[in-house]
């Protein structure tokens, strides 16, 4: 195994006990925490997945780097920037399916 490959396996084990050590706390925490949890490890895997030629990917990570604070500090304006988040990653999926004729 190469150094790249040791790399990309310690991040994917590291996102992993993320979100294994993080199920539990979903018990006990808010709902907005909880799902601020599953951003934070969609953001772990999207740096993971870094390609400079995927510029959405790249801006969703700079929205997500831009907006994570709203969580703790305003909640409502958090979860109206989260629906707007998920109708892009949406559009986008739906994007990606058409172009490859799926």
């Amino acid at each position: 195994m190469n150094a790249a490959d040791e790399r990309l396996g310690r991040a994917l084990h590291e996102t992993v006990t993320v979100l294994v050590c993080s199920a539990p706390l979903a018990f006990d925490e808010t709902r907005l925490l909880a799902a601020y949890r599953m951003l934070d490890a969609a953001d772990r895997l999207m740096r993971i997945m870094a390609d400079d030629d995927d510029d959405f990917l790249r801006r969703a990570q700079a929205d997500f780097a831009a907006h994570r604070g709203l969580a703790m500090t305003d909640q409502a304006a958090f979860t109206a920037w989260l629906s707007r988040y998920v109708s892009e990653f949406a559009a986008q999926a739906l994007r990606r399916t058409r172009a490859e004729g799926v």
